[in-house]
């Protein structure tokens, strides 16, 4: 070989080994809806790959499973290294591309990973759930208003992991002497009619992990406060908003968790071999100002658990 030739090879080399070590993982990101409980996901992400060199790609579905299946597919034809679906619906359109070999789907704040699939054997899937036992939320509400008889709860009748939490949570109540009162709704723009008219009938309104309720939180503890009644979450980040507690993961560290789990399959694990997990730990929120104007008096046990 000339050496003029071994030169060309040689920068052919040096030219391919930086474009590799150029390289930047992509991970795209498929939201079910805009609100700061998923925004807190996406943020605990970022922040765990601080240090990792990542290219993100990241759209909204709105809860709209054909929207989610054309971001699906956008991000599959775009060679993403893993993607991520916070929710269940766009969990949903991403997981039959990731059985079939061309994707590998992270989920995150999915309270039901059986609405996904009752089998992620080989599946190329894995992630991370937000379920939190009901009956201890139930037994918080029922120390803050020991005369609770009659809980409303705000749902999408869409969404698959509501309707499961609904299943639960009736047998739950049941068992605590609460009558649960159910207001399906379809859309965001179903929630003003919807809580004025579920606000009437009950003593207070419970808002689980459905992502269609969550976005109206403002409208929906408005809506409560004109007749005295609180708004009780499994969102945390949502007390702030002016409901009266919370007991739930926090969702930005939701996001680390799930972060965590990128990182495990960017440095080679088989996404196969990782195994789907729930939240480490659960936190509990109270809104102090917002019990004072409810006239809700705060057992001190629970004050002394909480984070005000």
């Amino acid at each position: 070989m000339s050496k003029k030739m071994l030169k060309r090879l040689i920068i052919a080399s040096s030219v391919l080994c930086n474009y590799a070590n150029a390289y930047s993982p992509k991970v795209s990101i498929i939201k079910v809806v805009e609100h700061e409980a998923i925004n807190s996901v996406v943020e605990g992400i970022k922040d765990e790959l601080k240090d990792e060199d990542i290219n993100y790609d990241i759209e909204t579905c709105q809860a709209d499973p054909a929207l989610g299946y054309q971001i699906a597919t956008k991000f599959v034809n775009s060679k993403a290294d893993v993607i991520v679906a916070i929710g269940t619906t766009p969990a949903q359109c991403v997981f039959k591309y990731a059985k079939s070999g061309k994707a590998k789907l992270v989920f995150s704040s999915v309270t039901e990973p059986s609405d996904i699939s009752k089998n992620f054997a080989n599946s190329n899937t894995t992630g991370v759930s937000n379920f939190v036992a009901l009956k201890p939320q139930l037994e918080l509400f029922k120390k803050l208003q020991p005369k609770l008889k009659k809980l409303g709860i705000l749902y999408n009748s869409g969404e698959s992991n509501s309707i499961s939490i609904i299943s639960k949570l009736e047998k739950e109540c049941e068992a605590q002497g609460i009558k649960l009162v159910k207001q399906s709704i379809q859309q965001s723009a179903d929630i003003p009619q919807a809580i004025n008219k579920l606000k009437t009938k009950v003593d207070a309104v419970f808002i689980t992990n459905d992502n269609t309720a969550l976005s109206g939180i403002p409208f929906i503890v408005k809506a409560c406060d004109k007749v005295k009644i609180p708004v009780y979450v499994s969102d945390t980040d949502q007390v702030a908003k002016g409901c009266l507690a919370a007991l739930g993961p926090n969702q930005y560290e939701i996001g680390k968790q799930t972060g965590r789990m990128i990182r495990r399959i960017k440095n080679g694990e088989d996404i196969n071999k990782i195994n789907i997990e729930y939240p480490s730990n659960t936190e509990l929120y109270i809104n102090k100002a917002k019990a004072k104007e409810l006239g809700v008096e705060i057992p001190k046990e629970v004050l002394e658990e909480a984070k005000c």
